[in-house]
């Protein structure tokens, strides 16, 4: 009976995980990249970098139950010349910001506080206007 649980629960851990990276897959698809040269392409890596973070963290939660602030825990790579930082990861939920010359944007999961003002909703990128 307990292994059954164990299962469920893992079942239903993955299903979500799953679910937030269709979720964040959304978020970038649905961005749109701005008019060239103003910052328009750049905002677009940015939000791709992050959407794929947040994938990345939703599968490191679903494996550990728990998130985590150390890039190098994650399968994920920054595009050329984006830095990102994760500001908060740990059981509660995560958040981290890319800049990229003059651009940043953020994005925030599970319960963690907004990095930034300018993003509201867990698992969507926003972007300082």
């Amino acid at each position: 009976m307990r292994s059954t649980r164990k299962w469920r629960e893992r079942a239903l851990i993955a299903c979500v995980a799953l679910l937030a990276a269709a979720c964040s897959r959304q978020a970038v698809v649905g961005s749109s990249p701005g008019t060239p040269g103003t910052g328009g392409s750049v905002e677009a890596t940015l939000r791709t970098d992050l959407g794929s973070l947040h994938a990345a963290e939703e599968r490191y939660f679903a494996a550990n139950a728990r998130y985590t602030n150390q890039l190098d825990q994650l399968d994920f790579a920054a595009s050329p010349g984006v830095d990102v930082s994760i500001i908060q990861g740990d059981r509660r939920g995560y958040s981290a910001i890319a800049t990229r010359d003059d651009r940043e944007c953020a994005v925030f999961g599970g319960e963690a506080r907004p990095p930034r003002g300018y993003v509201s909703q867990p698992g969507r990128v926003g972007c300082r206007p």
